[in-house]
């Protein structure tokens, strides 16, 4: 009996992630107190790490730039300087690397390779409209408004992000997310499901079974699988993602990220937190490490492994402040270029419409980078106002804000009528309906013009 080997080859191919552009993601999300907590952590673990006094006087960092331009270009092994370059096509598997297994992330991977080319910046943006239970926030109206695209096109948009995981993830209703996540199907139990989702939802609170049994000539048994199924789904799809969303609630204390301020000499940017030169590697790590390298005994390689490892671990965690800095730095030279008035002013009506996309694009960097950079962060104008991002991103904040500073003039004794309200943005250049304005002052905790004079 002849007996035939078979041999087979297989090559698997897999993408290791360079755990350097992990952290460097994670700093550069971080607001500065979450920085701060976190370098005391890493002082914890890591002895190579050090925290000294920053000298008194610092060298300008154009003069150095001038001086030695060489200590400032990315070394062969800093992976973050070449991901962050601007690139055309489509994102790759980097740009869209989470920081944190939090929802934003997970939805850019799952929507946009649905999405043509030219929608993709509109779903970016749809997603940054979800909020922490995941529904959409905002109504298809405001979001063309804000983007500036068609509502069809933001229609196109959610019933892409309809058929992504978490099932009914963007709904819009608490009915739209079951029903979302009954889709397919052809059950008599599901589609029993789907209607008293739609018409006895009461009923399946109040567990009548029997009239809805009657309703459609159905077993009471049947009518309890459908209940079944319909208490297996989850009123909040975005469960289980750890979220980094900003609380815009009046009266909560915040810290600025970022402080712009203008002097004699012209303006300053200032990243506000941890400073990268107050950081440095342990000089006994360093020295021992220097020393052991020229050795090779088995006793001398086991100790300079574990040496290797604690002193690149801190080197890579002070080049990750140090592009954190850098790149709010530059987010802030770029806004004083565009919002300068709005800067000096606090006045919203003197914001000019800006997109994450296009502040990527004039930085030089990818907008996911851009988007960690400035998500949940705060900047202080020279005003003193702190204000978040997302003014600069959004305009529906903005004219919320221009309604807030109208109903702050208007005369108590005869206050504005929504319609008047209207009239006085279209005066200032912001045309919307009177039932939007309706909306935002609702938003804003602000009474009916009626409710207004009584109070």
């Amino acid at each position: 009996m002849r007996q035939g080997f078979q041999q087979s080859q297989r090559q698997d191919v897999a993408l290791k992630v360079d755990p350097r552009v992990v952290l460097s993601s994670q700093v550069l999300q971080m607001n500065s107190m979450d920085l701060e907590q976190a370098l005391e952590a890493e002082l914890v673990e890591n002895p190579a790490l050090e925290r000294h006094e920053a000298p008194e006087e610092l060298p300008d960092h154009d003069v150095l730039r001038a001086v030695a331009p060489q200590e400032f270009q990315a070394s062969g092994d800093s992976w973050e300087p070449r991901r962050s370059l601007a690139h055309d096509g489509e994102p790759t598997w980097m740009e869209l690397l989470p920081a944190t297994a939090n929802l934003e992330d997970h939805l850019n991977a799952d929507l946009l390779p649905r999405l043509p080319e030219a929608l993709r910046p509109l779903g970016t943006w749809v997603i940054g409209c979800l909020d922490d239970r995941g529904y959409l926030a905002y109504p298809t109206e405001e979001i063309a408004l804000d983007f500036g695209c068609s509502i069809e096109d933001v229609e196109i948009v959610l019933a892409q992000l309809h058929r992504c995981h978490p099932a009914g993830i963007g709904a819009r209703t608490i009915h739209e997310c079951l029903l979302l996540q009954l889709r397919g199907g052809n059950s008599v139990e599901l589609k029993l499901a789907r209607n008293i989702v739609r018409h006895y939802l009461e009923e399946y609170a109040a567990r009548k079974s029997v009239r809805i049994a009657r309703r459609y000539r159905v077993m009471p048994s049947v009518v309890e699988c459908a209940f079944e199924i319909i208490t297996g789904l989850t009123p909040f799809p975005a469960e289980g993602f750890q979220h980094h969303r900003l609380n815009l609630s009046r009266g909560k204390s915040v810290s600025a990220d970022l402080i712009i301020s203008r002097t004699e000499q012209g303006w300053e940017v200032e990243v506000n937190g941890l400073d990268p030169t107050s950081l440095g590697i342990n000089r006994f790590y360093a020295a021992r490490l220097e020393k052991l390298s020229h050795r090779s005994g088995e006793s001398d390689r086991e100790e300079r492994r574990h040496l290797q490892a604690y002193v690149q671990r801190a080197r890579t965690f002070i080049e990750s402040v140090k592009l954190r800095r850098e790149t709010m730095t530059r987010v802030g030279k770029f806004l004083i270029e565009q919002q300068a008035a709005f800067l000096t002013t606090g006045d919203y009506s003197f914001l000019r419409p800006l997109t994450r996309a296009k502040l990527a694009d004039q930085v030089g960097v990818h907008e996911s980078t851009i988007s960690r950079a400035t998500n949940g962060k705060f900047v202080q104008i020279t005003t003193g106002e702190i204000v978040s991002f997302d003014v600069f991103f959004k305009a529906s904040l903005r004219v919320q804000k221009m309604i807030e500073e109208i109903l702050q003039t208007e005369n108590p004794g005869n206050p504005l009528s929504d319609e008047r309200i209207s009239s006085l943005l279209a005066e200032r250049g912001v045309h919307i309906a009177r039932r939007t304005v309706s909306k935002y002052r609702d938003r804003s905790k602000n009474l009916s013009s009626r409710k207004r004079r009584v109070a």
